[in-house]
């Protein structure tokens, strides 16, 4: 009874083993060489992984930020890759993501609320925490028929953005180009005013 009862676990342990090998038998890594980023506001930012595929299928990934970090997203650049079979770690490819970071600092401002600008960063540091995930791209993304299984896998690294704060004085040269327009509007005029007068003497001695 002992015997059969132990054939049985063994049975049912190499069916599980079997199965979790079937499970992991295509997907991706990610490799990283940080955890942390500074990086100034309203700013163009690119980081780079790598990752790698050791399981016997082909595949295309991507890769893109949580939903806790798309608050410090403006825009953003994705590219898919595509990760060839029994690519191990050491031979990770690496995959860039470019972003646009927005203004997350307030601004002292004297006019309208957007004009003559000046920032004292007075505020803490903003700093957002998530996840870079790699995922298993789309059929659609890859240029494929759509046909297969319709399982993602993905994994991420964990990513903390420290947002920095740019100082700057208020900007005058607005102010400075409204005046010498201004300054050359008044000349002109003052120009065609005299010419208009000394056409107009011209006339009168003619006369």
């Amino acid at each position: 009874m002992k015997t059969k009862r132990g054939v049985m676990v063994f049975l049912i342990m190499s069916f599980a083993v079997l199965l979790s090998f079937q499970m992991v038998s295509a997907g991706v890594g990610i490799k990283w060489d940080q955890e942390s980023a500074l990086i100034p506001e309203n700013s163009d930012v690119c980081l780079t992984y790598g990752v790698y595929n050791p399981w016997p299928t082909d595949t295309s990934v991507q890769i893109s930020l949580s939903s806790s970090l798309q608050e410090i997203i403006e825009s953003q650049e994705t590219e898919v890759v595509d990760v060839p079979k029994y690519t191990y770690s050491n031979s990770s490819i690496p995959i860039k993501f470019c972003f646009k970071t927005p203004k997350v600092y307030g601004k002292d401002c004297l006019l309208f609320g957007s004009l003559l600008c000046s920032q004292e960063c007075s505020e803490p540091m903003k700093v957002y925490e998530g996840q870079v995930i790699v995922s298993e791209a789309s059929s659609s993304q890859t240029g494929g028929s759509g046909s297969g299984s319709s399982t993602s896998m993905s994994v991420s690294a964990p990513l903390r953005v420290r947002v920095q704060c740019v100082p700057h004085s208020t900007d005058y040269s607005p102010v400075y180009i409204a005046m010498g327009v201004l300054a050359l509007l008044v000349l002109a005029w003052r120009i065609k005013k005299r010419k208009a007068k000394s056409s107009g003497g011209k006339k009168s001695k003619k006369k």
